[in-house]
This record gives structure tokens, sequence and C-alpha cells, in this order.
């Protein structure tokens, strides 16, 4: 791909390059406010849930000058009442010296033709509501918020007490 003469492109991530994703969440998780040494992933559980035969998400790298600038993580879900799967975008990042180069677009463009390939009944995700510019660029290309949804979590502590013990 091309924007004023930048070449980048896009590409699925190839096994064993989970020290690869590793770093960019790092960064991603650094650029959201978060302390990277008491982040819980790991580049083993990368290995085990997203670079095996039977992964649970899938991963889309950019490349610029051959070197990896940024990342696309998703998974497929099922709507019960559409009848139809869904294409989850978890992460969307891109290095701050490559961002406004059209990078982010084209992840959605590729995630955008997976969806429809797996006949998917829409592309999902969420956004943090202090990030104005990401908020700006998915309103932009016409993506809805939904201010009628909150998310819900059970983080681990909480489905250890919720679930019944044996």
């Amino acid at each position: 791909m091309s924007k004023n003469n930048v070449e980048f492109f896009i590409r699925p991530a190839r096994k064993d390059e989970e020290n690869i994703l590793y770093k960019l969440i790092c960064e991603l998780a650094q650029y959201e406010g978060h302390d990277v040494k008491t982040l819980p992933v790991t580049k083993e559980n990368l290995r085990h849930f997203g670079f095996s035969d039977n992964s649970y998400f899938f991963t889309e790298f950019a490349e610029f000058k051959n070197q990896v600038v940024g990342y696309a993580l998703y998974y497929y879900g099922f709507s019960a009442n559409q009848g139809r799967p869904i294409l989850y975008l978890e992460d969307l990042y891109v290095r701050q010296e490559c961002r406004g180069m059209g990078i982010g677009k084209h992840f959605l463009k590729q995630l955008a033709t997976y969806a429809l390939q797996k006949d998917c009944c829409r592309l999902e995700w969420h956004v943090l509501a202090w990030n104005d510019s990401a908020i700006e660029f998915y309103q932009k290309i016409g993506g809805i918020l939904k201010n009628n949804l909150i998310q819900v979590r059970l983080e681990k502590e909480a489905l250890q007490r919720y679930t019944p013990s044996t």
C-alpha cells in the first residue's frame, strides 16, 4: 500500500513471531498508561493461544521499511440474534512515528475483507473514551459508537469467586 509515496504492507503474523507481538502489546499498554512490568501477558501465552494449531486469536502485522510497525489482533465470536459470526478486533496499534500513513485504515479494510469472507454480520471493537483521535477516525470511516451498551467484565479473580467450588 502507498500513501504520499510511503510504502507499507499488511500481512498475517507468521509462526514464531510472538516476540514481535509481545513487544508491540507492551508499547500499546504503555501508550494506554499501564505499567508494563505488571502486565500478565507472556510470550509463552501468546505462542500457546495465538501461534499454535488451535489459536484463539489471529494477528496482522504492518511492515514499513522492513520493520513491523503495528498490529491488529482479532478473533471470531457469534451474534445469537443475527445468527452470524462477528469479527472482534481486540487491539489495533500503530507506532507513533508511523501514524497518519493510512496503516490503521488498511488494517480495518483487511479485517473487513476477512469478516465478509467468513459471512460475519459485523466487525466490532471497543475504543477508550479518552482516545479522541481514534474515535474521530472510527466515526470518519462510518463506525457507530454504541452509547446504549456498557462493557461488562468478570476478571479472573471474580471468575474464581463466581465459579462453584468443587
